[in-house]
C-alpha cells in the first residue's frame, strides 16, 4: 500500500535537493569564475610588482649567478612562480616553487601550459628598457584545489541542512496529514447505520471536497434506504391483499355446502392467484433490472415481431378482456436497435397496463411515430394531478382498476433508460398514450 505521507515526502525533498543542486551548480560556475578573475588580477599585481622591483637591479641580475629556489609552500597565498628572463633567453631568476623550463613563450598577456605534465597559467610582462622578461604563473592544480576546498565548505553545511530539512519535512507532512487521520478514525468509529452526515470542525480547503462527497454519499445511501424500507413496505402490503384474500375465500370454500358459493370462492382464489403470480413478477424483474446484470449488445429487433411474441403471452388476458391488438404499416416493417430482453419486457408492460385499463370491447394500437414507438388505448386515461407521480413504485392512478401492483411503469422508465429511451405519457381526448422515444437511428425499415 502506497503511503501519501511518504509520496509528499519524497515529492518535496526531490524539489528541495533540485532547488539545491541548481544553487550549487550556478554558486560553483560563479565561484570558478570569481576565482579565476582574482587570482589573474594576482598575476598581474605580481608581474607589475616584481618589474618594478627589476628595473632598479638590471644590471645586477643581467650578471648575476640564478637565483636560489625556495622551499616549497602549500598556503595558497604563496602558490605564486615566477621567472625572470632576459630578452635574450637566459633565466637570471625564479622563485623555489618555479620550474626550470620558461612558463610562457615569451609573448605579453596570460598564457597556459603544460610542464612535465603540470598545468600552469601565466601572465608574461615584457621589460623591453631593461631587456628583461617576468613570467608569473599559477599551478591550475593549486586552482582546481582552492576551488573544490571552497565548494567542500559550501556544500558540507548544504548537506547537513538539507537532513535537517528532510526531518522537518517529514515531520511537517506528518502534521499536515493529521487533519485526514483524525477523519478516518471517525469513519471508523460510526456504526454501519449511520448515514448522519461528517461533523469536522472547520474542515481544510483540501478535505473539504472529501467530506462533501462522503457527505454527499451518506445522503444517497440514506434515500437509498428509505426508498428500500419503502419498497419492502409495499410489497409487504400489496403481497398481504391477496394472500388474505386467499385465505379468505379457501375458507368460505371449505365451509360452503352451495355448489355455486364454492365456485365462486374458487374464482376468487384464482382471481388471488392470478394478481400474487404478476406483483412477483415485476418484483423479479425490478430487482432483475436494479442489479445490473450484465448488458447485452444491442441488436436489430423486428418489432412485429416482439409485439406478436407479448401478445401470445397475454391471449388468454386479451382475449378475457376482448380488447385487440393492432399494429400499423409502420410498426410492421420496423426494426429497433435495442436490448431484445428490456425492450420485450418495456413493451410487454406498456401493453399489458393498455389493454388491462382499455374498455372491454376497444381496441389498443401500437405504432411507430416520432422515433418513437406509442401504445394507444381507449380508456379513461390518467388525472393530471396523478400524472406527476404515477411513475412511482406501487404507485396508482386514482381511476385504476384491476389487479395492478403499482410497478409497470417503474419497470419500463428502468428499463429504457438502460438503452437510452425515454418514456413519455399523455392523455389523448379518447384515450391514453405511453410514449417509448427511442434515441436517434435506433429505428429503421427491415431490409
Amino acid at each position: 500500500m502506497k503511503s501519501i505521507r511518504l509520496r509528499l515526502f519524497v515529492l518535496l525533498l526531490s524539489a528541495t535537493v533540485l532547488v539545491w543542486s541548481a544553487a550549487a551548480a550556478w554558486i560553483y560556475v560563479s565561484t570558478r569564475a570569481d576565482v579565476q578573475r582574482v587570482l589573474d588580477n594576482r598575476l598581474v599585481e605580481a608581474a607589475g610588482m616584481v618589474a618594478s622591483l627589476a628595473r632598479g637591479s638590471a644590471a645586477a641580475l643581467s650578471s648575476s649567478p640564478r637565483i636560489q629556489p625556495l622551499p616549497p609552500t602549500t598556503h595558497y597565498g604563496r602558490q605564486l612562480s615566477c621567472q625572470i628572463w632576459t630578452l635574450d633567453g637566459r633565466l637570471v631568476g625564479r622563485s623555489g616553487s618555479a620550474p626550470n623550463a620558461p612558463l610562457s613563450a615569451g609573448q605579453n598577456g596570460f598564457s597556459e601550459r603544460t610542464i612535465n605534465g603540470q598545468e600552469w597559467r601565466v601572465y608574461t610582462l615584457v621589460e623591453p628598457e631593461v631587456g628583461l622578461r617576468i613570467l608569473v604563473g599559477d599551478n591550475l592544480q593549486v586552482r582546481r584545489n582552492l576551488i573544490a576546498d571552497v565548494m567542500t565548505g559550501l556544500l558540507l553545511p548544504a548537506l547537513a541542512g538539507i537532513a535537517a530539512l528532510a526531518v522537518l519535512l517529514w515531520s511537517a507532512v506528518g502534521q499536515g496529514l493529521a487533519p485526514l487521520r483524525r477523519l478516518a478514525r471517525e469513519l471508523a468509529r460510526r456504526d454501519p447505520s449511520d448515514t448522519q452526515p461528517l461533523s469536522v470542525e472547520e474542515p481544510s480547503r483540501e478535505l473539504y471536497p472529501l467530506t462533501s462527497a462522503i457527505n454527499g454519499l451518506f445522503e444517497r445511501l440514506e434515500r437509498l434506504r428509505a426508498n428500500e424500507r419503502h419498497f419492502i413496505a409495499s410489497a409487504a402490503h400489496e403481497l398481504q391483499t391477496p394472500l388474505a384474500g386467499l385465505r379468505a375465500h379457501a375458507q368460505i370454500a371449505l365451509a360452503a355446502d352451495d355448489p355455486s358459493i364454492r365456485d365462486k370462492s374458487l374464482r376468487s382464489i384464482q382471481a388471488s392467484v392470478d394478481r400474487t403470480s404478476r406483483l412477483v413478477e415485476q418484483l423479479l424483474d425490478l430487482a432483475r433490472e436494479e442489479a445490473g446484470s450484465a448488458s447485452v449488445a444491442p441488436s436489430w429487433i423486428p418489432l412485429a415481431g416482439a409485439v406478436h411474441a407479448i401478445a401470445d403471452e397475454l391471449r388468454v388476458l386479451l382475449q378475457r378482456r376482448n380488447v385487440p391488438l393492432h399494429l400499423d404499416q409502420s410498426a410492421l416493417t420496423a426494426e429497433i436497435h435495442a436490448d431484445e430482453s428490456g425492450l420485450t419486457l418495456a413493451l410487454r408492460n406498456l401493453i399489458r397496463n393498455a389493454v388491462e385499463h382499455a374498455p372491454e370491447g376497444s381496441e389498443v394500437y401500437v405504432s411507430l411515430g416520432g422515433g418513437a414507438v406509442l401504445i394507444r388505448d381507449q380508456g379513461p386515461g390518467i388525472l393530471p394531478d396523478d400524472l406527476p407521480r404515477i411513475r412511482e413504485r406501487f404507485v396508482r392512478g386514482s381511476r385504476a382498476k384491476g389487479p395492478g401492483s403499482g410497478l409497470g411503469l417503474s419497470i419500463v422508465e428502468l428499463v429504457a433508460s438502460r438503452f437510452d429511451a425515454e418514456l413519455q405519457l399523455a392523455n389523448l381526448p379518447s384515450g391514453f398514450e405511453a410514449r417509448l422515444q427511442l434515441p436517434t437511428g435506433a429505428i429503421r425499415e427491415r431490409p
